[in-house]
This record gives structure tokens, sequence and C-alpha cells, in this order.
């Protein structure tokens, strides 16, 4: 494993936050991820749509150690999990990855989608030294996009009727944003 994906793989204390790599958690703290990622408030706007069978999710955990391109984490606060952020298709030599994030859904009434994007940038690009973070994100999900933007993320495209809304009978287009590190450090 390259040195820089080793690096990647331990705990961060990063703006308030523990960021825990999946490949380090417990039994409980892998069933909170998986409850948090099958919440309704959460599944809706996951691309895959819908629910993930526990054996599938003990699956995908069990790799997490071998992963050089993909690296989640359980962020958590003094309240206990806050969320989760990823830094998906790690491109070592271009030096960005895309940006993976949900908030905890019962924690309801927090604002935690700040800390976890600050938490998650700060590791992109003092820790990683990435130059550009990349998202996607569906149009309909006004509130992520404002988020996005409030923390620098630019427009930069779209996937058009990108994803499939089976509640909806309908497809949605995919937003792309980014965001490089020259823009973060002086918005």
């Amino acid at each position: 494993m390259a040195q820089s994906a080793l690096m990647l793989q331990q705990c961060f204390k990063l703006g308030g936050l523990t960021l825990i790599p999946f490949a380090d958690l417990d039994e409980q703290q892998v069933m909170t991820v998986w409850q948090m990622r099958n919440h309704p408030d959460v599944a809706h706007w996951m691309s895959s749509g819908g629910e993930i069978p526990f054996d599938t999710h003990l699956t995908f955990m069990a790799r997490q150690r071998q992963e050089t391109r993909n690296f989640n984490y359980l962020c958590q606060d003094a309240l206990g999990p806050a969320g989760v952020v990823s830094l998906h298709r790690l491109d070592w030599h271009n030096r960005l990855a895309w940006l993976g994030i949900y908030r905890n859904p019962s924690r309801r009434g927090e604002r935690l989608g700040t800390p976890l994007l600050a938490a998650i940038q700060q590791l992109a690009f003092d820790v990683a030294r990435l130059h550009s973070l990349k998202l996607e994100v569906a149009t309909d999900n006004e509130r992520a996009v404002q988020a996005y933007q409030r923390a620098g993320f630019r427009h930069e495209g779209a996937w058009r009727e990108a994803v499939y809304r089976q509640d909806q009978q309908r497809f949605i287009d995919l937003l792309l944003m980014g965001i490089t590190e020259q823009e973060w450090k002086h918005p």
C-alpha cells in the first residue's frame, strides 16, 4: 500500500471532530454507520437509492483495510456520532478526490453539516495534500447545495438525469461541484 494511503488509515482530530477510519470501527460503530446510511433521510439522497442489506454492509466494511483509493470515516463529537465523511476515487497523481458526506439523522436540529464539511476539507487539503475536491449532489437537494456553496464549492457542470427516484418515478440531475486547495485557503 502506498505511504499516502497508509497515512489516511488512522484516526484524526479535526475541527472538534474525531474521524475514525471504517477499518478501525468496533461492532457497535459498524452498526451505527449502517443505521445512519439506511435511515430514510440519508438513503433518499444516495444515488444507489434505498436500503443496503446488513450482509452487504459487512462485506463493504471488511474491505476497508485494503483500500488505497476510498477512505471512509465515522465522525464523532462530544455527543457521539455526528456523521460520515469520505474521500472517494482518490487520484494520487492528480491529487484529487470525490467527497462523500452524510450527517447523523437522529441528531435533528443540530448544525452538523458545517463541521463535517470543514473536517473533510481539512483532511483533504492539509493532511492528504490534495489539489482539488469534487462532489456530486442531486439538484433537488437544495439544502446540501447551499451548504456546499457556503463551504466554497463551485458549480462545475451536471450529469443530466443521472439518478432515478423510485418514489417520484422520475430522473434527477446530479450537480457537479468542486473546490481547489487555493480556493479553500483563500476564499
